[in-house]
C-alpha cells in the first residue's frame, strides 16, 4: 500500500516541510504544549496536529481506488496515470490497463472527458444541508476549479461510503463556528483568524451537526481529512500546479502545502488565501491596492484592494510575487456557486441523504462543465 504523509511539519520555508514523519531527526512526537497531541519540529519550531496515519492510509488508498476504478484517468493500484486501453470485457465494455504496474480493470465511466492541467487551482468549501438522522443536517463540500477556465476539476465531501477509523471521523460538539458576514472584509480577516485560535487544535472545524440516517451505509469525515483526500486526488492529476487560491481556512493551506510540498520545499509554489466582498459582479474597472493590514497568530500580511463597490483581500502564505494579487480572485467558484442556487435538485437537498447529495453536486458540476464548453453562461 502506498504511504502518503500527513504528519509532517506544513511551515513553508523550513527544510522539513513535506518530510515523513520516520525520516527526520527534528521531529518529536507527540508534544501536547498546545494542548492536543502535536508533531514538534525543532527546525522551524512548528506544532502540527497529529494524526492516526494508519488510519487515514488505509481511508485514502480505498478512496483512491474507488474513484479511479469509477473514473478510469489512473490506476487504482498504484496512481499513476500512464493508461492504455485493453481490449474489451464480454459485455463489450472498453478494459484499460496501467502501463507501469499492468493493472487491468473496466472503468465504470465510459466516457472519458480530456484533462488540461490548469494553470492556477481555486478552492473553496461550501456547508450543504442534507437529511440524515434529522432535518438539517450538514455536509462539508470541497470545489476546486480552473480558476482561468472556470470549470469545475474536482468535487467533495466529507461523506464517504467506506470504512474509516474513528479519529478521522467528525465529531459534533453543538457550536457551530458563527458565520462571519461582517461589512468590514478587514474585520472579517480578523475574526476568522480569531476563529482558528479558539479551536481546540487549529483543523479542529465546527460547522454543524452531520449525523447520519440510524442504519445509513458509510460515516462523516472530520473536514481536514476531505481536504487532504481531496487535494490527493488534483495532486495525481496535476503533480506540477505551482500556483493555488483557496479560501480563508488554515487547514486547507495545511492540506495544500502537504500535498505539493515537494514544490513548496523548492520554492517553486504559490498559495494564497482570498476573501472577498464583491457587491457589483459588473464592474470591470482596474483593482486598486488600498493597504497592507497583519492578522492572526502567525501574523500573516494580508492586501486589501478596491474595485468600485467590491473589496478582496489578499495574503500570499509562500511568498508569491506580490504583483500576482492584483489578478487574483475567487471568480471561477462563484459563478458556479450562483449557478448552482439555481439547480432545483440543489436547492432541495434537504430531502436527500448525504451520499444522494454528493451524487448531485457530482453530476451537476459534470453538466456546469458542459455548459461552459459550449457557451459560458450564468443561467
Amino acid at each position: 500500500m502506498t504511504q502518503f504523509t500527513i504528519n509532517t511539519c506544513k511551515s513553508y520555508g523550513c527544510r522539513n516541510l513535506g518530510q515523513p514523519i520516520w525520516a527526520c531527526a527534528d521531529f518529536s512526537w507527540p508534544d501536547y504544549r498546545l494542548g492536543f497531541p502535536a508533531l514538534h519540529c525543532r527546525a522551524c519550531g512548528s506544532y502540527p496536529p497529529l494524526f492516526d496515519e494508519q488510519q487515514f492510509n488505509e481511508w485514502l488508498s480505498v478512496h483512491l481506488s474507488a474513484y479511479a476504478s469509477e473514473n478510469g484517468h489512473f490506476c487504482p493500484e498504484c496512481y499513476r496515470k500512464e493508461i492504455i486501453c485493453y481490449g474489451h470485457n464480454p459485455q463489450g465494455t472498453q478494459r484499460v490497463q496501467c502501463r507501469v504496474c499492468r493493472k487491468v480493470w473496466t472503468p465504470k465511466q465510459q466516457e472519458q472527458r480530456k484533462i488540461v492541467p490548469p494553470e492556477r487551482i481555486e478552492t473553496v468549501s461550501l456547508v450543504v444541508p442534507f437529511q440524515g438522522g434529522s432535518a438539517e443536517q450538514k455536509l462539508y463540500v470541497l470545489l476546486s476549479f480552473d480558476a482561468v477556465c472556470g470549470n469545475v476539476l474536482h468535487i467533495s465531501t466529507n461523506f464517504t461510503q467506506h470504512y474509516v477509523g474513528e479519529t478521522l471521523r467528525y465529531r459534533w460538539h453543538g457550536n457551530a463556528e458563527p458565520d462571519l458576514h461582517h461589512s468590514d472584509i478587514v474585520n472579517r480577516v480578523d475574526m476568522r483568524e480569531t476563529q482558528f485560535l479558539r479551536r481546540s487544535q487549529f483543523d479542529e472545524i465546527q460547522y454543524g451537526s452531520a449525523i447520519l440516517k440510524r442504519n445509513a451505509r458509510g460515516a462523516i469525515l472530520r473536514p481536514v481529512i476531505t481536504a487532504h483526500g481531496h487535494f490527493r486526488v488534483l495532486n495525481i492529476f496535476f503533480p506540477k500546479v505551482k500556483k493555488h487560491v483557496i479560501s480563508h481556512e488554515c487547514f486547507l493551506r495545511g492540506a495544500v502545502i502537504t500535498v505539493w510540498a515537494e514544490l513548496f520545499r523548492q520554492r517553486q509554489g504559490e498559495l494564497w488565501f482570498i476573501e472577498e466582498e464583491i457587491n457589483d459582479s459588473d464592474i470591470y474597472v482596474p483593482w486598486s491596492f488600498q493597504r497592507t493590514t497583519q492578522h492572526g497568530w502567525w501574523q500573516n500580511q494580508w492586501q486589501l484592494w478596491e474595485q468600485g463597490k467590491n473589496r478582496k483581500m489578499v495574503c500570499p502564505l509562500t511568498g508569491g510575487d506580490s504583483r500576482n494579487a492584483k489578478m487574483l480572485s475567487l471568480t471561477a467558484s462563484r459563478h458556479f456557486i450562483h449557478w448552482l442556487y439555481k439547480q432545483a435538485d440543489f436547492i432541495h437537498s434537504t430531502k436527500l441523504s448525504a451520499g444522494s447529495v454528493t451524487q448531485t453536486l457530482l453530476s451537476l458540476a459534470h453538466e456546469y462543465n458542459g455548459k461552459l464548453t459550449i457557451a459560458p453562461s450564468d443561467d
